[in-house]
């Protein structure tokens, strides 16, 4: 029971590596300087093992000076590919330093027992651009020195009272907007502060309220047509009936009949004739029916000015 206890500990402290299935692998350097004994071995960031052997290989290939070897976690190995390269990083500038293998694309996977490729990390002051780094140095340096000396907008913050002044006016005119906006001698603070608009849409709700109740209780010619089915069964009868009178006229003699049709036509034409002959008679044509019916008119008019003027002259007395 002990042997369990102790074999428990010894699985939860290390992680369960010990009962783990282990794959070595190798890595040829130039310099192992900063690597030990299990420093760590990572495959894009992740721990996948630790290094357990530091020896020099015996070539006279300078990258190829020590050679590392390396137990990785054999569930890991389907994860890396054969064109997967290594390089040696540290956490920092002074942190400890580690392999870091970088994944490839090949659709191929190690095996256990295989070399890891080499890829010589450049170091930093040989890629660093000195002249472009002294640049921006210049440029941060002029930043700088704006800003002590208030030539922009944040030293202008740092070193006067403007920009809190103008940001302090700004809150002023909105603070006396707000206070525009809630006074109730306004239209929008008279909707906020008092219940005007609420007592609006109040009275809209229960007019609507009172209409539909009206409805509801026969109220008013459509409150009527929906409780009393009266007058929509004389509506329906008289849609019927209108229909039917349709059928009946559309199945007339007159409608159906050529005889009637040509009937019609006959005594229109016969009608137009005549009027022709009326517009074509000497009456219409020329001014003598309406001459003398104008001179006639004259002499009546004339008369009967001459007898409203002297009547004397139109009475006769006769003695039998």
């Amino acid at each position: 029971m002990a042997a369990g206890i102790l074999g428990t500990l010894v699985y939860l402290l290390t992680g369960g590596s010990l009962v783990q299935q282990q794959a070595v692998m190798y890595l040829h350097i130039p310099d192992a300087t900063g690597l030990g004994q299990d420093s760590a071995v990572r495959v894009d960031g992740i721990d996948v093992g630790k290094v357990v052997g530091i020896a020099l290989s015996g070539s006279n290939d300078p990258n190829r000076v020590v050679k590392l070897t390396m137990k990785v976690r054999r569930s890991q190995l389907p994860l890396i590919p054969v064109d997967s390269y290594a390089q040696i990083s540290s956490e920092s500038l002074i942190g400890d330093k580690f392999v870091d293998i970088t994944s490839g694309t090949a659709a191929a996977r190690v095996a256990a027992g295989a070399e890891i490729t080499y890829k010589n990390q450049p170091e930093l002051l040989k890629t660093l651009d000195l002249s472009q780094f002294t640049a921006q140095l210049r440029q941060v340096d002029a930043t700088l020195a704006d800003i002590e000396q208030g030539r922009n907008q944040f030293g202008q913050f740092m070193r006067g009272d403007s920009f809190y002044r103008d940001l302090m006016r700004r809150m002023t005119e909105l603070q006396r907007g707000v206070a525009t906006a809630i006074n109730t001698t306004s239209t929008v603070g008279a909707l906020l502060s008092t219940d005007k608009l609420h007592q609006q849409v109040l009275d809209f709700l229960t007019n609507l309220d009172l209409t539909l109740a009206k409805l509801q209780s026969g109220q008013g010619a459509a409150g009527r047509l929906l409780v009393d089915s009266a007058q929509y069964e004389q509506l329906v009868a008289a849609a019927q009936e209108l229909h039917r009178f349709a059928e009946r006229l559309a199945g007339s003699e007159y409608l159906k009949s050529d005889e009637a049709y040509g009937n019609a036509n006959r005594l229109i034409a016969s009608l137009s004739q005549r009027v022709d002959e009326m517009n074509a008679s000497p009456l219409l044509t020329t001014t003598m029916l309406y001459d003398n019916l104008n001179g006639a008119a004259g002499e009546l008019r004339d008369a009967v000015r001459d007898f409203r003027q002297n009547p004397k002259k139109y009475l006769r007395l006769k003695v039998f």
